[in-house]
């Protein structure tokens, strides 16, 4: 008939979940400008300063914290150059590198069926108004 309700066989009571695995897969990504950070070092490597400048809106703080938090998960990795001025760099960790298919499917699906399918198509409904200049 009905499953039952009891707390002892509900999933998430027990932690069976199937999102669950996906919840804590995504927590070392969760927050506010990690991706970008990210993104941006998944082209090059970066020293703060030029990391900062990337990003604009975001404060020496923020990017400070994000920076270790990536750092103690293994998702970047800082070097520090003992010269005369002191010279950091930050740079995906080799971990990281295999994130780039998720994410590059991620802006697939997107293309196709979320917010960037969604921009094109207004753009699209933009250039097909009469007087209107691309």
């Amino acid at each position: 008939m009905y499953p039952s309700h009891d707390q002892d066989s509900h999933p998430i009571a027990n932690g069976d979940a199937p999102y669950l695995k996906l919840i804590e897969a995504m927590r070392p990504l969760a927050g506010k400008w990690k991706i970008e950070i990210l993104w941006i070092l998944a082209q090059r490597r970066h020293r703060f300063g030029e990391l900062r400048r990337s990003l604009p809106g975001i404060t020496q703080h923020m990017l400070t914290l994000r920076l270790r938090e990536m750092e103690a998960d293994g998702l970047i990795r800082r070097t520090v150059y003992p010269e005369n001025v002191l010279r950091v760099e930050y740079e995906v960790s080799e971990v990281a590198q295999r994130l780039k298919p998720a994410f590059k499917a991620l802006v697939e699906w997107s293309e196709q069926y979320g917010p960037l399918a969604k921009q094109r198509e207004a753009d699209s409904v933009v250039r097909a108004l009469p007087g209107i200049a691309a």
